[in-house]
């Protein structure tokens, strides 16, 4: 996709909260712009997220005409208490709701402190995202065409559908994934039966191709989201998924 760009005309930005060579190798070496901001490989770095929000500010204020800015957040990756700044953590020891239905469940302590930690590191990353998603909202032109698009590359488990809390490729969680696109008053509205559509992330560059108003022969409409002639097909996994909509 980044290369798609570049060959559209548009300046490519990666900036990434990740420190991960594959990653770079794959990804980073296609854009224009790279910034790197956490130089310690693995899970066990503590820069935060938000140290990415000058650079995307630096990007929107580049004079290039056609703009790619993909911002590669950590998220809620483990240790989740390394996700949100230390001490911020309103749900430490908070016996809630959910708290209380997991203790019910009979899921461990450990998973059950995991659950508030991911909840703080969850807060702090939503914060992040909003951020960006004003940032590219403020100061577009009247008629300018912008586009946001938020989508995370997998779920964690954390004792909602078994005793453990991390990656998991065996439970629905692992997969279940939040999409957000916002367009540009000079786009077309999208309809509230849009909206609900399920999303595939394997998917995300034909919708994405859409946003940056790339097109080609090869294109595929029926897999952008945002397409009238869109077909869902649900993904093959290893984990029975009981709805794709809810």
């Amino acid at each position: 996709m980044l290369a798609l760009a570049r060959a559209a005309g548009y300046k490519v930005w990666w900036m990434s909260n990740h420190d991960d060579v594959a990653i770079e190798q794959q990804h980073a070496r296609l854009a224009d712009v790279v910034d790197l901001v956490n130089r310690t490989p693995g899970r066990a770095g503590a820069s935060l997220d938000g140290e990415l929000l000058d650079c995307v500010q630096e990007a929107l204020d580049d004079p290039a005409e056609r703009k790619l800015i993909v911002v590669h957040l950590m998220g809620a990756h483990p240790h989740y208490r390394l996700r949100f700044p230390s001490g911020d953590n309103p749900f430490d020891d908070h016996v809630d709701a959910v708290e209380a239905q997991l203790a019910g469940q009979g899921r461990s302590a450990w998973v059950r402190r995991y659950r508030q930690q991911y909840d703080a590191a969850l807060l702090y990353h939503d914060f992040v995202v909003s951020e960006t998603l004003q940032l590219a909202r403020a100061g577009a032109r009247p008629g300018e065409s912008r586009a946001w698009m938020y989508l995370s590359d997998h779920g964690q488990e954390v004792g909602h559908g078994s005793d453990r809390a991390g990656h998991s490729p065996a439970t629905a969680s692992g997969y279940r994934i939040p999409t957000v696109i916002w367009r540009s008053a000079a786009a077309q509205p999208v309809s509230a039966a849009t909206a609900q559509r399920p999303f595939r992330a394997d998917w995300a560059a034909w919708t994405l191709a859409d946003l940056l108003h790339i097109g080609w022969a090869g294109a595929m409409p029926e897999r952008n989201v945002l397409d009238d002639r869109y077909r869902w097909v649900a993904p093959t996994l290893p984990v029975a998924v009981p709805s794709f909509s809810e």
